[in-house]
């Protein structure tokens, strides 16, 4: 379904799911839940607010992108305590809405990620492998409905991170939070809905050729295959950069 990009000032209208996200980030931030609180049901959710299951499963993945809550298997989704910068990283402290700051990060994500696939693939469970696949095939199906992708690509690279086995791969990938995906970060999009359309189904390529790699124990394979999708993100926003000088 078509969306509005801009408003009358230039900026993109937040769709339905941004709003809910930001409606529970408030009542999060404002101490409504305590960290350790359990949440309303998803069910409870959508008669609350009005909205549909999609809405309210997207905008729980956003907060959990940004490590605000998780999901406790057969639980529930439950508060956490509020993610600090105990390392004083100025990434968290500049603006992630310049392209600039976006590479950067990129950068930071190139040298961590590319390792991580390449653990992924040598020491993922048939769950974990099973888990990955399922996670690319959301964001096809995402882009499939005419959305972005934004959180389904979290979480497909959040489930490689997982499957290293090495819990600080995954803290510091919720630590970077919504700033891991970059289309995220630009609050005005630079893209035509049909370059966006182009762009998505380039990075989907490359995530299958990370799957691949991972679900045939290619180390090598899948090292150089997030390698290479990573620095291709970031040669996509030095040319954006270009284009804009």
């Amino acid at each position: 379904m078509p969306q509005k990009l801009q408003s009358r000032q230039g900026r993109r209208r937040p769709n339905l799911t941004e709003q809910i996200t930001e409606k529970l980030r408030a009542r999060l931030e404002n101490g409504d839940f305590k960290p350790g609180d359990r949440l309303p049901t998803e069910q409870v959710l959508i008669s609350t607010l009005g909205v549909s299951r999609t809405v309210v499963r997207e905008a729980i993945a956003a907060l959990r992108a940004d490590g605000l809550v998780e999901a406790r298997q057969g639980a529930g989704v439950f508060a956490t305590n509020k993610p600090e910068n105990p390392f004083g990283l100025s990434l968290l402290a500049g603006n992630l809405g310049r392209i600039s700051a976006i590479i950067e990060v990129l950068e930071l994500r190139a040298a961590l990620e590319s390792e991580a696939a390449a653990l992924a693939a040598e020491r993922s469970s048939p769950a974990e492998t099973a888990k990955i696949r399922e996670r690319y095939d959301d964001i096809g199906r995402a882009i499939s409905g005419g959305g972005s992708a934004e959180n389904q690509d979290f979480e497909f690279h959040l489930a490689i991170a997982e499957a290293t086995r090495n819990r600080h791969f995954v803290e510091f990938f919720r630590f970077l939070g919504e700033r891991t995906i970059p289309r995220n970060q630009l609050h005005d999009r630079p893209l035509t809905p049909p370059q966006m359309v182009k762009y998505l189904e380039q990075i989907q390529s490359e995530h299958l050729e990370i799957t691949k790699a991972i679900e045939t124990r290619s180390v090598e394979r899948a090292r150089a295959g997030m390698r290479s999708h990573l620095r291709g993100s970031q040669d996509r926003y030095r040319r954006l950069i270009a284009r804009a000088t």
